[in-house]
């Protein structure tokens, strides 16, 4: 699965974006822990509070990834300096913890991650029915999917996109 993600990022993909799943709790999601790019463990917990949440599916081998990450990396700190309610999830699945450690240190990745040895990233992958990376989905802290274009919105948009997102959980 990994392998065609990364192809289809690489061959630049078309088709069907992301499916509409169940509403699913932020524990289902993520499971009880998450990581900071340093290997710190976090609890799931953090995220309970959190207007909007992204899910940001890459990998260190997409080049269109190396594209994105830091318009959203940037997006993401702005936001945050601005005192916005929004956190991000990275889930890269198919390497190793510390490989994905390191990805999140070369790109200065502010977020939290998924581990990529358990197995959420693949849940996660089916349950959104993602096909390519990089992509960018946004859901509310009740699990409710807001945004499945995320990546597009933050381009296009910059910042702005948040305060959409925030209209659209019913939040704003």
């Amino acid at each position: 699965m990994v392998a065609a993600l990364v192809g289809c990022a690489a061959s630049g993909c078309s088709g069907d974006g992301p499916t509409e799943p169940e509403t699913a709790s932020i524990s289902e999601l993520f499971g009880n822990q998450l990581f900071k790019a340093d290997g710190t463990p976090v609890g799931v917990g953090v995220l309970e509070n959190s207007a909007v949440i992204g899910i940001y599916f890459a990998s260190p081998g997409c080049p269109a990834c190396g594209g994105f990450t830091p318009i959203l990396v940037d997006a993401f700190n702005e936001l945050r300096e601005d005192g916005r309610s929004f956190e991000v999830v990275l889930v890269s699945p198919g390497i190793s913890d510390p490989s994905l450690f390191e990805y999140m240190v070369d790109s200065q990745m502010p977020w939290l991650a998924v581990s990529s040895e358990g197995n959420k990233a693949s849940f996660l992958l089916d349950h959104y029915g993602i096909r390519w990376v990089p992509t960018l989905l946004l859901i509310d802290s009740d699990g409710k999917t807001i945004s499945k274009t995320g990546r597009e919105e933050v381009v296009r948009d910059g910042t702005a996109a948040y305060d959409a997102w925030l209209a659209t959980s019913g939040r704003g």
